[in-house]
């Protein structure tokens, strides 16, 4: 959340998973919510969870979703967060932060007071006709901080020149928002990788991004990306999920989101929904307290859901062996093969291989070869891949000793 203490800026991150909002000058974001809208009896909303049924759900950016079975191709998501699909669910995101966190209003600093006091002023107005008017009282008084993707290569784009014209006219629409639909006064709009080197004190800074669609490398030259260094690939926490979820599915394991047991049974569920919630559960996994990473490591480093390791018939089981219970109650063995490499997840951020990679190698589509900034590397040749793209040797050393690690999967 970077941004100069006198400003007072407030600052907008919408990603492909979560999007964040903020003022300028703290550390941390006030308002994290889904990036995803839902549509329910002709009103639109910003779901809080995926425990309950979400009819119409639409995400933000384009999502690589394929029916309702996981996805374990890594290049295909390579597409995702890339570019913004549905620029309706944007503004009503950039709305649900500007509600929540009273930026039209001009005295919440000083005399902001609780939810009484301001509906006493407001004669207990309703808020959509006090926040989204349109007169100059009530007008954005902060200028907007909008962060994008910083993707230098749009997917499905044949030509540079299509390349180029996409982005500039994905820019001129987001400033379009941000000044006409927002009103602000003025505005920003700058690339993730520059503003993270710019909060880490860094100008000169290679930056790498672990985020939900994928890994990404940027340099960073003075405070300007280096658009033909970057390197990303589709190996991020969506990509991670689906592995696990297509791991449990071969051990025999059901695996039922939460919506599903909780009231009525729903008929037909988007897919975009489906994969929301299973994305959701396997995070939950991944990030619990009885899946660690002690003790769990082999002396040979074989990739995860790859080798065969034969059991050894002298070694004692434990009575009690350790398991994961899912929501509906399903125990998933982490003493077994599988149990120990649904454990080791995280490590196929820089694994060699890719599991299960019999079940889509005939009708896989080579979509590296689209651009160079595209690769299907693990995260530590990305990195290696990125610098190496770099011609100036002096610079490649000063961004080896100014590496910036983000990214919420990064702490995995």
């Amino acid at each position: 959340m970077y941004c100069g203490d006198e400003t007072g800026a407030f600052i907008g991150d919408v990603g492909s998973s979560t999007s964040r909002f903020g003022y300028g000058g703290e550390d941390n974001p006030k308002h994290v919510m889904s990036s995803y809208i839902a549509t329910q009896d002709g009103s639109r909303y910003v779901p809080s969870s995926c425990y309950r049924y979400h009819e119409d759900l639409t995400p933000v950016f384009r999502l690589p979703i394929e029916g309702n079975t996981p996805i374990i191709d890594p290049d295909v998501y390579l597409q995702q967060a890339d570019q913004i699909e549905n620029w309706d669910a944007m503004e009503e995101i950039w709305q649900n932060s500007f509600d929540t966190l009273r930026v039209r209003e001009r005295f919440k600093h000083t005399k902001g007071g609780g939810a009484f006091e301001r509906a006493k002023k407001y004669k207990a107005a309703p808020t959509s006709s006090i926040i989204r008017s349109s007169t100059p009282a009530d007008r954005c008084v902060h200028p907007l901080l909008a962060v994008r993707s910083g993707c230098t290569h749009i997917m499905n784009t044949e030509l540079n020149e299509f390349n180029n014209a996409s982005r500039r006219k994905e820019l001129e629409k987001y400033t379009e928002l941000l000044l006409e639909t927002l009103q602000a006064d003025s505005c920003f709009v700058a690339p993730t990788p520059m503003l993270a080197g710019f909060s880490h004190g860094r100008q000169t800074c290679l930056v790498v991004d672990v985020g939900a669609g994928g890994c990404r490398a940027t340099p960073i030259v003075d405070g300007l990306v280096l658009e033909q260094a970057q390197r990303r690939n589709g190996r991020g926490s969506h990509w991670l999920g689906s592995v696990a979820w297509k791991a449990m599915t071969k051990d025999g394991s059901f695996v039922k989101p939460r919506f599903q047991l909780r009231g009525k049974q729903v008929e037909s569920v988007s897919p975009t929904f489906f994969h929301w919630s299973m994305q959701d559960l396997m995070f939950e996994f991944r990030t619990s307290d009885s899946v660690s990473l002690e003790g769990i490591r082999t002396e040979n480093h074989d990739t995860p859901f790859m080798e065969k390791v034969e059991m050894d018939t002298d070694k004692e089981m434990p009575e009690k062996p350790e398991s994961y219970v899912l929501p509906d109650g399903t125990q998933v063995n982490l003493e077994t093969k599988i149990g120990k490499d649904l454990k080791r997840v995280p490590e196929l951020l820089f694994a060699e291989k890719i599991p299960f990679v019999e079940e889509f190698a005939a009708d896989r589509e080579n979509l590296v070869e689209q651009h160079a900034t595209l690769s299907n590397l693990p995260l530590h040749k990305l990195v290696h891949e990125s610098l190496t793209a770099v011609g100036d040797a002096d610079l490649r050393k000063e961004l080896c000793a100014n590496i910036v690690l983000v990214g919420g999967s990064s702490l995995l």
